[in-house]
């Protein structure tokens, strides 16, 4: 296997266009024959000490029909059989197992050692014990809080008030808006609450909500709780509150352990994260995925094996601070070559190709820097991220005449005021706000069309809360963002909505990968399906069905230059690779129509070639 420097890997702007090539002709993502054995991943320990009763907590992508729809799942660890939970989230059109979050528990691990983790179906129904429940984790004196300094007036939140009083109401359910339960078996349970940071006065600072995943493993008694891992999440997200930029510093604690953050100016529509381990009684374990599994069905594409080199995986960034845009470029128009963007940003791809634990890291800490940019608009009347279901009117790219619909009085204008999302104001914060355009003064840009997948893998291999929002959040901005009109207000129109057909790529692949791999009961899921599917039936009409369509396979619209006489006649057939990339991951994913839009643009591909 040869040894390269992987600092050439994220060059998707070049290597895209083999990509391509290859989606032409790839089949559909059904019928894969299924085996006992489904995938070996492997367990590293990261300490020299032998550690007992290790929790492992991942996410684990299947290829269609591994795990089949009566199928249980089983690991072993090293060939001895180790408890599993399995969490389904995910689920195929023929019933089986598409993604779930599994937890192992392993009863002893020695320092350093790397074992083999196999996932094995079976067909023999096990029996469960009950559930941990939030009773259990409230019988400690578990805690975890968080306390701002915002212009000197203190303001906290508090975990287990908020779970005290979800509990006592019965709140706790899937997708509940006050508690959802996002993990539960015996192994582990996870609540999601949340609540405005409030100050001893009782007052509430309405532009700080904190929310709460807090994971409870069980202990090695029967009946009692173990580790306990809080992930904190401070969002400035309230789609329809007047903006603000709330500068502050905040400290974190959970038990012993603890973290403060630097001074920090948190603009609208962002978010940040931290995990706390109560008391810092914390796994010291990697769970190393097989990727080329993951590669063989068909969630990413294919790469080149390669192996990165030593001083590339020493230099990676393993964290980033609180809304630091890391290794993210600050501003996503910016022209030129960008890291994040390809089928997969650098970070992302480097994983995929070796899931080393510095790739891994490298990824996280760059999903993390995406909360950073104002993309987090959370609808707080559902409590999810805006929908244009619900809000057909709501738009960035043509706010100003939005803005003027919203002052008339009739019927169409009223629904333009309903859905109007407020302006940001210059204060000593932000100064460059106009009234007659929208902004949020954050000197942090988003771009459809240099965008990159946003919390995808991520997602896919932690199974973590918050990176299923952040790649939720993402979606939501792809629809959102358009024009209201163009995108067919609640179809979420693709091709109208966006002129640069790098545009429509990245938008495409936005919608496909979240509405493929939330979970199925997600609220928005069911609207980023509809996204998908009402896109790809319309570039079907314009396109593929299409006599007067353009015989060559070239897109109509997009950046179009001038060129040997001509007035804008000449397209970008570096866009035109994206997008058919975009298309033939629908299509690898089982999106009805897409194969056909693909063979269509293939024309082009093919014809550059030959």
């Amino acid at each position: 296997m040869a040894t390269v420097h992987m600092g050439m890997i994220g060059c998707n702007d070049s290597i895209i266009r083999w990509f391509a090539l290859f989606a032409v002709g790839a089949s559909p993502l059904f019928g894969v024959a299924h085996a006992a054995t489904v995938v070996t991943d492997r367990v590293v320990s990261e300490t020299r000490h032998t550690q007992t009763g290790v929790p492992i907590t991942f996410g684990q992508i299947f290829k269609v029909g591994d795990v089949a729809k009566n199928e249980t799942l089983e690991a072993t660890l090293n060939g001895q059989s180790v408890a599993l939970q399995v969490d389904v989230k995910a689920t195929n059109p023929d019933g089986s197992v598409r993604h779930a979050v599994l937890t192992a528990m392993v009863p002893s691990l020695q320092g350093r050692a790397v074992l083999p983790l196999t996932l094995s179906t079976g067909t023999t129904p096990k029996g469960q014990a009950s559930p941990i429940g939030l009773s259990q984790l409230l019988a400690t004196n578990y805690g975890a809080d968080i306390s701002f300094s915002v212009e000197g007036k203190p303001y906290s939140a508090n975990a287990r008030a908020l779970l005290q009083s979800a509990n006592a109401a019965g709140a706790c359910k899937p997708w509940g808006r006050q508690c959802d339960v996002w993990l539960s078996g015996s192994l582990v349970s996870e609540w999601v609450v949340n609540g405005l940071a409030s100050a001893t006065d009782g007052t509430t600072n309405p532009n700080l909500r904190v929310y709460f995943a807090v994971r409870a493993y069980a202990g090695a008694a029967p009946g009692t709780v173990g580790e306990v891992r809080t992930d904190v999440i401070v969002e400035n997200t309230s789609a329809f509150a007047p903006q603000a930029q709330p500068q502050y510093t905040a400290t974190l604690t959970s038990g012993s352990a603890s973290y403060t953050t630097p001074a920090l100016t948190q603009y609208a529509y962002t978010r940040w994260h931290k995990l706390l381990w109560w008391n810092n009684v914390q796994p010291q374990v990697y769970l190393q995925q097989d990727t080329q599994y993951i590669q063989a069905s068909k969630a990413v594409s294919r790469y080149m094996r390669l192996t990165p080199d030593e001083k590339f995986l020493a230099g990676l960034r393993q964290s980033c601070a609180p809304l630091d845009y890391c290794d993210q470029t600050k501003a996503m128009s910016d022209t030129g070559a960008h890291a994040a963007i390809g089928p997969l940003p650098r970070w992302s791809s480097v994983y995929i190709v070796d899931p080393d634990v510095r790739a891994y890291h490298w990824m996280l800490a760059n999903t993390d820097a995406l909360g950073t940019f104002p993309v987090h608009y959370r609808d707080h009347a559902t409590g999810w991220p805006l929908s244009i279901q619900r809000h057909p009117y709501v738009t960035l790219d043509d706010w100003s005449w939005a803005n003027k619909a919203s002052l008339s009085s009739s019927a169409t204008g009223q629904k333009y005021k309903a859905d109007l999302l407020p302006n940001c104001v210059n204060n000593p914060v932000v100064t460059r706000c106009k009234s007659g355009s929208y902004g949020t003064g954050n000197p942090y840009g988003w771009s459809n069309a240099h965008q990159p997948a946003a919390g995808y893998v991520a997602y896919m291999v932690t199974g973590s809360y918050y990176y299923m929002e952040e790649m939720a959040y993402y979606a939501s901005m792809s629809e959102l963002s358009a024009n209201e009109t163009y995108r067919g207000f609640s179809q979420g129109l693709i091709d109208p909505a966006r002129s640069q057909v790098r545009g429509k790529a990245w938008v495409l692949r936005e919608m496909v990968d979240a509405a493929w791999l939330l979970p199925d009961g997600y609220p928005l899921k069911a609207e980023f399906t509809a996204d998908v599917n009402h896109s790809i039936a319309n570039f079907n009409a314009t396109y593929t069905d299409n006599p007067d369509a353009n015989p060559l396979g070239m897109m109509k619209s997009g950046s179009l230059y001038s060129m040997n006489g001509g007035t804008r006649n000449a397209g970008t057939p570096w866009q035109h690779n994206f997008l058919i990339w975009s298309v033939g991951h629908a299509a690898e994913l089982g999106f009805a129509g897409a194969a056909e839009f693909r063979n269509w643009l293939a024309k082009f591909e093919i014809g550059l070639m030959t």
